[in-house]
């Protein structure tokens, strides 16, 4: 099961970038016992860029130092990523970092329209340069709405998979609330620059929930293993779902699993008390650790659990 090893970090608002949320924490190895969390954060206009926090993580999980600026920045005005980056994918490359994010635009009445972008790394992920202005993977006639929370694994040289958000619907409930659906599709690249979407579905919805948000997969035995976050009807808040695959491209869930319900909420009026979203499973010196958000899209920041057999 997991157990929980608190609240990491979560932004004081001591600068205007970095006012508030460490949303959709993703890790880096550094060395030894020291990781590299990048996060997207929030500045006093509610826009998002990346930064990070370096962590120790041995007996205990500290905090050593944190970013003093955004290594993604907004894009140009009227870019598909102005409004904001949402970054949620590292991979290593031939001595290079690429990092895959989620660029924004905002419409109206809390409307919002995304696509997928890259950043390359040269100096060990300190800063980013973008490989276009353009997306890698935009809006089109498989994802009329969305298209965000990017997770890219190098399965071979010239085999890249990537497990995407879709979007597949906007609407108003009975009381005028505005509403979302989405699923998690697929989409796959020789180099990790150009990618071809499969146009399926690889983890659906199902009766119980409305969304799924950013699945993080690995392979282990021959199986693919998936983490994500899904919005619960019953709940009105997200929770963390596991599925398996043979081929990587179609989920079977598994939301029971010990492997994602071991993961409850915490005590009333705790950082993670509504929700446990966006996860991130990794593995360090033998043993898997979880990296997740808690309440208010990352609004109280992020924390950690370790598995426990």
């Amino acid at each position: 099961m997991w157990k929980k090893l608190g609240l990491v970090f979560c932004p004081e608002g001591t600068s205007e970038w970095m006012s508030s949320h460490a949303t959709v924490p993703t890790p880096y190895h550094l060395h030894g016992d020291l990781w590299r969390i990048y996060f997207s954060t929030r500045d006093s206009s509610q826009r998002n860029q990346v930064g990070y926090v370096e962590v120790e993580i041995a007996e205990t999980v500290k905090v050593c130092s944190v970013s003093q600026q955004p290594v993604i920045p907004f894009g140009k005005l009227g870019y598909f990523d102005c409004d904001g980056v949402y970054a949620t994918s590292l991979v290593k490359h031939r001595g290079l970092l690429y990092f895959y994010y989620a660029g924004w635009n905002a419409g109206r009445d809390g409307i919002f329209y995304s696509a997928i972008g890259l950043a390359i790394s040269e100096d060990n992920g300190l800063s980013f340069r973008k490989y276009t202005n353009a997306p890698v993977l935009g809006r089109d006639r498989v994802d009329k709405w969305a298209v965000m929370a990017p997770f890219v694994q190098k399965l071979a040289e010239d085999n890249w998979l990537m497990l995407y958000t879709s979007g597949i619907e906007l609407y108003h409930d009975k009381d005028g609330q505005l509403k979302s659906l989405y699923d998690v599709k697929s989409a796959y690249s020789q180099d990790g620059l150009e990618w071809f979407k499969t146009g399926e579905t690889a983890i659906g919805l199902e009766e119980k929930d409305t969304n799924i948000a950013r699945a993080c997969f690995g392979v282990e035995d021959g199986k693919f293993k998936a983490f994500y976050p899904y919005v619960s009807k019953a709940l009105g808040n997200y929770r963390i779902g596991y599925a398996e695959s043979a081929d990587g491209l179609h989920y079977t869930r598994k939301d029971e699993h010990n492997l994602a319900s071991s993961l409850c909420v915490g005590p009333t009026l705790s950082w993670d008390s509504d929700a446990v979203t966006y996860p991130h499973v990794f593995e360090h010196k033998g043993k898997f650790f979880m990296l997740y958000n808690g309440n208010g899209f990352g609004k109280t920041g992020f924390g950690m659990a370790v598995w426990q057999e």
